[in-house]
């Protein structure tokens, strides 16, 4: 029988409490058992690597819990099987069957052991409206680290203000992810990981859940490592009756958005007449988060969140772990579905428009969309991971910026820069890619992630050396089909779309700032 060797004869003989009738019934023992403190999991073994699924890390948050944050889940007795997938968090768009009861996580480690390997914890994107933990998390096993994803609740069951509920929290769904850490806390050692050396990372929207766990108290000293990949901590976020004053502005610098009033208008569209929390519980799941247009933003709470993430990377105020953070060269490739047309977006820079077409003169001599698309990635994801890079010299752990540069052709993308989520892409399948130097790129892009989980620093001799950014020499590694290292990556124009950024704080900047 596989299971861990425990440091503690105490597991040890609740073990044998769990096994014994299993083994005097004359049944074969199960292969691939851990005992963790939450209880004993059977898995499988597939590709060489141990992978447990569906593990309940919080009760069922339907019901009467919908919108109160998380209970972790009570420990359990006997041997729970740990084969399949949870079902996703009900969604805006997804083929798969989707459940409220679906606070689960999956864990693919290469041996159960007592071993102390590093731990990633991917957290899914989808702008927060969609996704799940399904993913292929044995091929970060098969390279040595024990490696977890994660299920959160989403849209308006994740991050809802209305009036009528209880208390100042408005981010269920960071809780969650609070909650999960906890777990991965409390039970990777029996999976053959080390809680001291954990690493959360995400892509778009998984990239700001790293911001906003960066930007959390309660998230403290639950990770030691953080890669925000194309997340949008510097985004203007609705805010709660409960968020500080004063405010930041919103996008088109006027006052900042009710998350309050946002709640009342989604109802409106699901069922005009539900008013009191009780109303609001029983409104069906999959109708809420139909109701959404576009993207879903978290929200400034005052509790969970208590301000913008970048504000609070300015001021100093995030984790002290080291950060890897960047974007792509075509992030715009996702304004369409961002739930922001192209009209919309000119109508946001306002008396500030034509100076960003001649900025961008380059893009918008091939086409306005295509302007107007380079503007917004730009002003959305790579603005948001420089600030947080600049933010970290304000700490004692170092940042790392990279920027992915290459055009994609062929569909889905025909772009002409690095389209949103080609890393998540590269990271998951990039050996699977036709061109050959792309899957060269993919191989080189994994092992900086892998050693920044394994020590805490991306580099190792055999590579190119990813210098720690300093705001004077404003250092990114640009990965490409020859990956270098590249002073001032889109400067002039960051710097122009951060003198907006920073009119729309100034309000709410802290004296730190």
């Amino acid at each position: 029988m596989h299971v861990p060797r425990s440091r503690k004869a105490g597991a040890r003989l609740l073990l044998c409490a769990f096994l014994l009738p299993a083994l005097e019934a004359g049944a074969e023992p199960a292969e691939n058992v851990v005992l963790a403190p939450r209880g004993a999991y059977e898995g499988t073994l597939e590709n060489g690597a141990h992978a447990f699924r569906g593990i309940p890390y919080g009760l069922s948050p339907a019901g009467d819990w919908r919108w109160r944050p998380p209970r972790a889940a009570p420990k359990h007795e006997g041997v729970r099987q740990a084969l399949d997938f949870g079902p996703p968090c009900p969604q805006s768009r997804g083929a798969r069957p989707a459940n409220e009861d679906c606070l689960t996580l999956n864990v693919w480690t290469p041996a159960v052991d007592d071993n102390a390997r590093p731990v990633m914890v991917w957290i899914h994107g989808g702008g927060f409206v969609a996704g799940s933990g399904d993913v292929q998390g044995e091929l970060f096993a098969a390279r040595g680290v024990v490696f977890v994803s994660i299920n959160y609740r989403l849209g308006p069951l994740g991050f809802f203000g209305h009036p009528a509920l209880e208390g100042p929290v408005a981010n269920f769904g960071l809780l969650d992810m609070v909650t999960a850490l906890e777990w991965v806390r409390d039970n990777i050692s029996a999976f053959g990981g080390d809680p001291g050396r954990v690493t959360v990372f995400g892509v778009s929207a998984g990239g700001m859940a790293v911001s906003m766990l960066l930007a959390n108290d309660a998230a403290q000293g639950l990770f030691h490592g953080a890669i925000a990949q194309s997340g949008y901590g510097t985004w203007a976020l609705p805010r709660t009756v409960n968020a500080p004053a004063p405010a930041p502005l919103d996008m088109y610098l006027n006052p900042a958005q009710s998350a309050e009033l946002l709640a009342r208008q989604l109802i409106d569209r699901v069922s005009p007449d539900a008013e009191t929390a009780e109303e609001l519980r029983a409104l069906d799941a999959l109708a809420l988060m139909r109701a959404v247009e576009g993207f879903h933003l978290p929200l400034v709470d005052g509790a969970t969140l208590r301000e913008e993430p970048g504000i609070l990377f300015l001021a100093g105020e995030q984790h002290d772990v080291p950060v890897m953070t960047g974007g792509n060269s075509f992030e715009g490739m996702i304004m369409p579905v961002s739930g922001i047309s192209v009209e919309e977006y000119v109508r946001i820079w306002d008396v500030d428009y034509p100076a960003a077409r001649t900025l961008y003169r380059d893009d918008f001599d091939k086409s306005p969309e295509i302007g107007v698309k380079r503007l917004f990635g730009d002003n959305r994801y790579l603005l948001a991971a420089r600030t947080l890079a600049l933010g970290m010299a304000r700490k004692s752990s170092p940042a790392w910026l990279y920027y992915l540069d290459l055009p994609v052709f062929g569909p889905p993308y025909d772009s002409p820069g690095a389209p949103h989520g080609y890393d998540r892409r590269l990271l998951f399948s990039g050996a699977d890619l036709p061109d050959a130097g792309q899957r060269a790129l993919a191989g080189r892009l994994l092992g900086y992630w892998l050693d920044f989980a394994r020590n805490g620093n991306p580099n190792r001799k055999a590579r190119l050396q990813w210098p720690e950014y300093r705001e004077d020499d404003d250092r990114w590694l640009v990965f490409g089909i020859r990956d270098e290292v590249r002073r001032g990556i889109a400067r002039e124009r960051l710097d122009f779309i951060e003198a907006r950024y920073r009119q729309r704080i100034r309000s709410a900047a802290t004296p730190a700032d």
